[in-house]
C-alpha cells in the first residue's frame, strides 16, 4: 500500500539526505565542543539523528549504491562541517558606517 502511494526509493534517498545533513551538524558541534562553546550534548543529538537516518536505509534492504554512497557523502559532510567550524571568518566591522567617526573637516 504504501509502495503505491510513494516509492521507497525516494523515502531512502530522503532519509539519506537529512542524514548527510545532519552529519554536517554533528561535525560543527563537534568542532565547538572541542573549543568550549557547546556542551556536548547538542553533539551527541546530531550523531544520533545522522546514524538513525543512515542505519535506516539498510532496513530491508541489501548493500547498494545508494547506501555507499550516503555513508561516504555523510563522512566528507563530517568533516566539511568540522571544517567550516574551525575555519570561521570574523565578523565583519560595520560600526564605522553606523556611527561616523569624528574626523576633523577642512574647510576650503
Amino acid at each position: 500500500m504504501l509502495e503505491a502511494v510513494y516509492p521507497t526509493e525516494l523515502l531512502r534517498g530522503l532519509l539519506g539526505l537529512i542524514g548527510i545533513g545532519s552529519a554536517f551538524m554533528a561535525g560543527r558541534t563537534m568542532a565547538a565542543v572541542r573549543q568550549g562553546l557547546l556542551k556536548a550534548g547538542r553533539h551527541y543529538a546530531w550523531m544520533v539523528r545522522a546514524v538513525v537516518c543512515l542505519a535506516a536505509l539498510a532496513f530491508r534492504h541489501s548493500l547498494d549504491a545508494l547506501m555507499i554512497g550516503a555513508w561516504a557523502l555523510s563522512v566528507a559532510a563530517f568533516a566539511g562541517g568540522w571544517r567550516h567550524a574551525l575555519h570561521r571568518q570574523p565578523p565583519e566591522d560595520l560600526s564605522h558606517e553606523i556611527v561616523p567617526r569624528d574626523t576633523p573637516q577642512t574647510r576650503d
